[in-house]
């Protein structure tokens, strides 16, 4: 099995002395991928049919929170497959 090296850039810090910096990977992708892998897509269904109903004091939160439901429901399919999902859970 090869190790794939991390991806770098070049960056100069304020002293002048130039150094290599990771290239950081993209957690979003990584959380997705481990919600595909962990999560059936009724499991992902049901979680999204609660985030839907939840609402804070707190507009910001709720932005997030409608953001990360949206994207889950990207996951099972669209909202059909969701709505579908949930109905079958009784939700």
């Amino acid at each position: 099995m090869t190790r794939r090296r991390p991806k770098t850039y070049k960056h100069t810090r304020p002293d002048g002395q130039v150094v290599r910096v990771t290239v950081p990977g993209s957690d979003e992708s990584e959380l997705f991928e481990a919600v595909r892998e962990q999560l059936s897509p009724h499991a992902v269904a049901s979680i999204v049919s609660h985030l839907q109903a939840a609402r804070t004091n707190n507009q910001d939160v709720d932005r997030q929170v409608r953001w990360f439901a949206e994207e889950l429901v990207k996951l099972v399919g669209g909202y059909e497959q969701q709505a579908r999902l949930a109905e079958e859970l009784g939700l």
